[in-house]
C-alpha cells in the first residue's frame, strides 16, 4: 500500500502542476526555461564543460544573472544533455516535469522513516496541491528540491539501518546532497534538514533504538560528500571561491536596492502564500516530535536563509528546497478538534484543508503574473 501512495502522489503532483502552468499556454511550461535569464540561453555562450568549469569564477560576468547567481552545476548537467543529444527546451522542461513528480515520493520516504506510515497518508495530499506548485514546473529549483529531498530521504532511511546498509544509503545521501551543494548556493543551508535527522537518531537511539545506524550513515555520507567536493575541486572550481563571487555580483545587482526592512518580512509573507493557509494552521497544531524533526529542521535553514540577506525577493522559488518539508505540518491537521467544533466528521475537515490548499494554488495562478 505504501508504494501505492508514493506513486499515486508524484503522479498527481505532476497532472496539478502541469495544469496549473498549462493555463499560460505554452508559456506556461516553457517561459522558465527560453527566457534569456535562464540557463538554457548560456549554452551557446559558455564553452566546453571543463573550461567552463575552471573559468567560471573568472568569466562569471559572461553568464546571464541566473548562471551567476549559482554554482555551474546545472550548466553542466545542461551540457551532458545536448552532448547527447538531447538539446533545446524540451529536454529541460522534461526535467521540471519529472522533478515535481519525484520530489513528494522523496518527502515521504523520509517521513515513512521517520514518523511512520500513518503520517505518510496523512502528509501526502498537500505536497499534492500546495500553492507552492504554480513554480515547480517554471524553474530549475524543482530539480533542485527533487535532488535535496532524495537525499534527505536516503539519510533518513540510513539512519533506520545499521552496518554496512547504512553506510551505503548514507554514501548515497551524501552524494546528491553534495551534488545540490554545486547546484544552488541554499544547498549549505538545506544541510539543517539531514542534520535534524541525525542529531535526532543519535538522541532517539539511546531511548528507543531508534537511529543505530545514525554514526554509519553520517560517516557514509561525510565520505561520499568530501569525495564530489574534491572532484569538483580537481576539475578547477572550488565552492567557497564560486559563493563568494556569486555573494559580490548579489550585491552589485538589483539586491543593493532592495530594503531589507521591507524584505525580512516580505519574505515570510511570500512563503506563507506559497505554503497556504493549511501549513501555518498545521504548525501551530503539530505536536508529533517526529514530524517536527523533519519540520523544524526545514523551517530552521527558511529562516536562516531569510536572515542571511542573501534572499531578498524571488523567495517563492527560491526557498522551493524548504516549502515541501513545511507542508506535511498538514498532516496534524487530521484531529478532532475541528471535527468537534464544526460538528463534522474528521475526514470532511481534513478533505476541507485540503481542497482550500488546491484553491488557493488556483487562485494564485489566475491572479498572479511572475517573471517565472
Amino acid at each position: 500500500r505504501l508504494r501505492v501512495v508514493l506513486a499515486a502522489t508524484g503522479a498527481s503532483a505532476g497532472v496539478f502542476s502541469t495544469l496549473l502552468a498549462l493555463t499560460d499556454g505554452r508559456d506556461g511550461l516553457f517561459y522558465g526555461v527560453e527566457d534569456d535569464t535562464e540557463y538554457l540561453a548560456n549554452l551557446p555562450l559558455a564553452p566546453p564543460a571543463g573550461d567552463f568549469v575552471r573559468n567560471f569564477v573568472v568569466d562569471i560576468n559572461d553568464y546571464s544573472v541566473h548562471v551567476r547567481g549559482h554554482p555551474p552545476g546545472f550548466v553542466v548537467l545542461l551540457k551532458m544533455f545536448d552532448a547527447v543529444g538531447l538539446s533545446g527546451s524540451w529536454p529541460v522542461m522534461l526535467i521540471s516535469l519529472v522533478s515535481t513528480m519525484v520530489l513528494p515520493i522523496g518527502v515521504l520516504i523520509a517521513v515513512w522513516a521517520i514518523a511512520g506510515e500513518s503520517c505518510v497518508r496523512r502528509s501526502a495530499p498537500f505536497l499534492i496541491v500546495a500553492p507552492y506548485a504554480i513554480w515547480m514546473m517554471t524553474s530549475a529549483d524543482a530539480f533542485y528540491s527533487a535532488l535535496g529531498a532524495w537525499g534527505v530521504a536516503f539519510v533518513a532511511l540510513g539512519v533506520r539501518r545499521d552496518g554496512r546498509g547504512a553506510v551505503w544509503l548514507g554514501a548515497m545521501g551524501g552524494l546528491l546532497l553534495s551534488t545540490l551543494l554545486f547546484m544552488t548556493y541554499g544547498g549549505a543551508v538545506y544541510l539543517l534538514v539531514p542534520l535534524a535527522i541525525a542529531i535526532a537518531g543519535w538522541r532517539m537511539r539511546r531511548h528507543s533504538g531508534f537511529g543505530a545506524g545514525t554514526t554509519s550513515t553520517v560517516v557514509g555520507a561525510v565520505v561520499m560528500a568530501l569525495t564530489v567536493t574534491l572532484m569538483w575541486f580537481a576539475a578547477g572550481f572550488w565552492w567557497f571561491d564560486g559563493a563568494e563571487a556569486t555573494r559580490d555580483e548579489y550585491w552589485e545587482g538589483t539586491a543593493q536596492f532592495r530594503i531589507w526592512n521591507y524584505f525580512i518580512f516580505a519574505n515570510l509573507v511570500a512563503a506563507l502564500f506559497a505554503v497556504g493557509p493549511a501549513t501555518f494552521v498545521g504548525l501551530t497544531r503539530l505536536r508529533d516530535r517526529r514530524l517536527w524533526v523533519l519540520v523544524g529542521g526545514a523551517l530552521a535553514g527558511l529562516m536562516i536563509a531569510n536572515l542571511s540577506q542573501l534572499s531578498k525577493a524571488e523567495t517563492e522559488r527560491i526557498w522551493l528546497l524548504f516549502y515541501p518539508w513545511l507542508v506535511i505540518a498538514g498532516a496534524a491537521l487530521a484531529s478532532r478538534f475541528d471535527s468537534e467544533r464544526l460538528k463534522l466528521s474528521a475526514n470532511t475537515v481534513f478533505a476541507g484543508w485540503i481542497a482550500l490548499q488546491a484553491v488557493c494554488a488556483i487562485l494564485l495562478q489566475a491572479s498572479l503574473v511572475s517573471k517565472w
